[in-house]
Formats: C-alpha cells, sequence, structure tokens
C-alpha cells in the first residue's frame, strides 16, 4: 500500500512539473508554419510527439524572438528532437539560440556543412555544440518508423550542383512525405540567374514533384518560384513567411502571380510590404497550422479559428490507417487521471481486469509524461 501510495504521489508531482512535453500532440501530423515578422520558422509535431524545428529567425524588422519562443511556449514544446537548417543568415537561425534556452535538444541538428563569417553564425554553433551534423543528397531523415513515418528527404544543398557562392543559393531544400502528403521546405532557394542568384528551382523541381504544401521561398521575392518550379511542383497551397516593416518588397507581385497562375491559393503571416492579396486566392493568417491524419485523403490548413480543408494531390497511394502504436490505453480504475500511448511500457503494469483502450485519449485524463521517452 505504501508503495502504491508513493508511485500515485509521484505521477501527481510528475504531471505538475511537466507542463505538456508533449501537450501538443492530436494523433496527426503538424506543421505550424509561425510568424516570426520578416524571418522564418516552422516546426513540425509528428503523431508520437517527435518535434522537429525548420529555422528559427530573427525578426529583421524590429531585432526580436519574442514571436518564435512565445509560440513555442504555447504548444507546451520542452524538448526539440531535431532541427533542419536552411542557411545562415540571421532571419533562418537568429533565434536558434534563444529557442534552446530552457529546452532539451535531444537529437541532431542538420545544416549544410561548412562555414559562415558572421556573429550570428558563431551564436548558433555554440548554441548546437557538437550535436550539429551535415546533411547528404538523399539521405532521409526518419521519425515515427513504427507508424505512419514521417520521412524528410534532402533534395538540395550548396547549390544542387550549380556554382553559386550566394548564401541562399546555398539554401537546403527538404521534402516532408507522410503517407501521401508532401510539403516542401527550401529557405531562400532562388529561381532566376542574375548578377547575385543562380536558378537552383529548375534543378531540383523534379524531386520536390507535385506538392501539396509549399513554403515559398525567400519570402516570394521576385526572384523565387519560377515556372518551371512551378509545372512540376504545382501545389495546392504556398506559405509566404513575411513582416509587414519589411524593406524588401516581399511578398512580390510577380511571385504572387505566378503563384495564382497555377492555382495555388496562398497563406502569409503578416501583410508584408509588396504585392497586393487577392480575395480568394491570398489569406493574411499569421500562424498557419497544417494537419494531416494517417491515412486520410486530405489535409487541412488552420488559422485562427477557420479551418480550410484540401484533398491530397496523389490519393493513389493512401491507405486507410490501422490501428495505429499511438492509440491510447488507460487503466479505468488509475486514481492518478493519466493515459499511455498503446506501445508504452507502463502499460504492462496495467491489470488486464482494468485496462481500457481507445483511438483518442480519454476525457478527464491527462497523458503520462514518462510515456514518450519509454515508447519505442
Amino acid at each position: 500500500m505504501i508503495r502504491l501510495r508513493f508511485h500515485f504521489f509521484t505521477l501527481c508531482v510528475l504531471i505538475l512539473l511537466a507542463p505538456g512535453l508533449f501537450a501538443q500532440t492530436n494523433g496527426k501530423m503538424q506543421i505550424h508554419f509561425m510568424d516570426v515578422g520578416q524571418g522564418d520558422g516552422a516546426v513540425l509535431v509528428t503523431p508520437n510527439g517527435k518535434v522537429i524545428l525548420f529555422d528559427a529567425g530573427i525578426d529583421k524588422d524590429v531585432d526580436s524572438c519574442d514571436k518564435p519562443k512565445s509560440y513555442l511556449d504555447q504548444l507546451g514544446i520542452t524538448q526539440i528532437d531535431a532541427i533542419v537548417v536552411s542557411h545562415y543568415h540571421s532571419d533562418h537561425i537568429g533565434c536558434i539560440p534563444e529557442i534552446l534556452e530552457g529546452r532539451t535538444l535531444a537529437g541532431p541538428v542538420y545544416d549544410r556543412g561548412k562555414s559562415y563569417d558572421t556573429a550570428t553564425f558563431r551564436r548558433y554553433l555554440a548554441a548546437v555544440k557538437t550535436q550539429r551534423q551535415t546533411v547528404a543528397l538523399g539521405t532521409p531523415i526518419k521519425f515515427d518508423e513504427d507508424a505512419t513515418p514521417v520521412i524528410v528527404s534532402v533534395i538540395a544543398v550548396n547549390g544542387a550542383g550549380v556554382p553559386t557562392t550566394n548564401e541562399n543559393d546555398l539554401s537546403v531544400s527538404v521534402r516532408i512525405a507522410f503517407g501521401a502528403f508532401r510539403a516542401e521546405i527550401g529557405g531562400d532557394l532562388s529561381g532566376e540567374d542574375t548578377g547575385d542568384y543562380q536558378d537552383i528551382e529548375t534543378v531540383v523541381a523534379a524531386d520536390a514533384g507535385p506538392l501539396d504544401v509549399y513554403k515559398v521561398h525567400h519570402h516570394c521575392s521576385k526572384y523565387s518560384t519560377n515556372d518551371a518550379w512551378l509545372q512540376v511542383t504545382r501545389p495546392t497551397i504556398g506559405i509566404v513567411s513575411t513582416g509587414n516593416l519589411n524593406g524588401y518588397g516581399h511578398p512580390a507581385q510577380s511571385c504572387l502571380d505566378r503563384l495564382h497562375h497555377y492555382g495555388t491559393k496562398t497563406y502569409w503571416t503578416e501583410r508584408g510590404n509588396g504585392g497586393t492579396p487577392t480575395a480568394g486566392q491570398d489569406t493574411i493568417a499569421k500562424n498557419i497550422i497544417v494537419e494531416v491524419t494517417p491515412g486520410s485523403a486530405n489535409f487541412t490548413a488552420r488559422y485562427g479559428t477557420t479551418t480550410e480543408p484540401y484533398a491530397l494531390k496523389d490519393t493513389s497511394t493512401v491507405v486507410p490507417a490501422g490501428p495505429q502504436p499511438n492509440s491510447f490505453a488507460w487503466s479505468k480504475r488509475s486514481g492518478a487521471k493519466v493515459y499511455h500511448f498503446s506501445s508504452c511500457d507502463w502499460v504492462k503494469n496495467i491489470n488486464p481486469e482494468n485496462l481500457e483502450r481507445g483511438t483518442t485519449p480519454p476525457a478527464g485524463k491527462t497523458l503520462h509524461p514518462d510515456c514518450p521517452t519509454h515508447h519505442p
């Protein structure tokens, strides 16, 4: 009896002291495109609760990291399992040191390797320490391999074979696959040959393939999102990360016109200081959350209180999800008011007579904070 009381007390303390390391899980794959002002940042949460950060830039207009920090706090994220860095400009990596303050970095930080002679880059190196790892073309990074896996594939790095020294051109581009869902995040890749930029988009378009979600390159600058890229990818929606005070003319009207021509609906994090939004085609949304249910032929884009559904571009490979390893289990007589992932080791301790299972969390109970640690 003393031991049971001790375990009950310990569970209650853990629940109070660990407010939601995995509070943001909902059984779906989520990509949160954060409003960080004139910068860039997104966070992916897998159905099993893995957290992958894609850039975390400083708002160049106000020199602040408040927005991405507060957004991750709002989600209850205290552990980041991996970071994918596109390139070394401050509007893409400037807030990584601040993001990691008070959070556990549990896995690698993937970047393009090499070096960049700025104070921002040196702060980044100091923050990620030995967890930095250079990405390789075609090498997939996998999460949730025991369920519907999230697969992040590198399709461009350091110019993708095109000679260039421009930091934007050197951006890492990744394709995210979850079942039949496809998204691409490619930093500030260029799509034109100019005195400053090289056309990388045309080279990597085939590896990106048709896209459901496209994080529009280079904040939708006039040098990004060319016709060759769009003819292949034909994204259903595009996410434009831009700041109201930017002096770059983002998003550029020419970039928007090309997206509209190919039927892409866009969501902007802010109004920006460039082209004019078109009713029915462009939405000023602030934070945009894309969600995909395992085995679904659809995805949704959510902003504020509005949720908009879309069909996946390729449903030929959709397989309805069977019982998922992240279905839930709990004791109907548990006074601790906790539930577990079905595959969690803690479930073995529940008396079979008291064991209940379900595909949604039970009302009135909280996810046991040790579950993700024990989850395969």
